[in-house]
């Protein structure tokens, strides 16, 4: 039986979270960094030029794509964008979409719902992806204070590992949910819980 190939991405307005996986095998994983130009569609290029080169290289069946959460601020405003001009791209090549949002992911993957992004690429590594160890960061000292960037870097990458995992056990095709079945199916956002997520 044929394994089908799965291009997992973690979308961002800085940096997006690719993977490439085919059964067990870690074909591709990265982190592509997104230069924030003068206005907000130089940053949506970026994202679509990096997801369509990935798609021309790794040729995958499926494109998966974790739904973001729905904030009322700016950069939550473009990454919706972001997400539905790749949703947009995925179909027109006429490629398998599945989008996941973080919590369905997590309790797919983990069994937690609420696991934290360290928790996550614990639970990856342990499960056969031990070429990754080396780039979980370690937990801050005081979880009040969080991850600094640099600490973050790698943990885009894992969330699309554990998206390319959870959607190729979906069986599900789910297509690009219009603006008012994102806000149902959305997970509550909580502010306190943020830190290492």
């Amino acid at each position: 039986m044929k394994h089908p190939t799965i291009l997992g991405i973690d979308p961002g307005t800085k940096e997006m979270g690719l993977a490439v996986l085919r059964g067990k095998e870690l074909r591709f994983f990265g982190v592509r960094a997104l230069r924030n130009g003068k206005r907000p569609y130089d940053v949506i290029g970026q994202a679509r030029h990096v997801v369509l080169n990935a798609i021309e290289t790794y040729e995958p069946d499926i494109v998966a794509i974790e739904q973001p959460f729905n904030l009322a601020t700016t950069r939550s405003h473009v990454l919706n964008v972001i997400a539905d001009e790749l949703y947009e791209r995925v179909r027109e090549i006429g490629l398998k979409l599945v989008v996941l949002p973080p919590d369905v992911i997590r309790l797919r993957v983990v069994g937690n719902p609420l696991a934290t992004k360290i928790e996550v690429a614990q639970v990856l590594v342990d499960r056969g992806f031990e070429q990754l160890r080396a780039l979980i960061p370690k937990p801050p000292a005081r979880a009040a204070l969080g991850l600094r960037p640099k600490d973050k870097y790698w943990l885009h990458m894992f969330d699309a590992l554990a998206l390319a995992l959870a959607a190729g056990g979906s069986g599900t095709e789910s297509q690009s949910p219009s603006r008012k079945d994102q806000d149902r199916s959305a997970p509550a956002f909580h502010p306190s819980s943020t830190a290492a997520r």
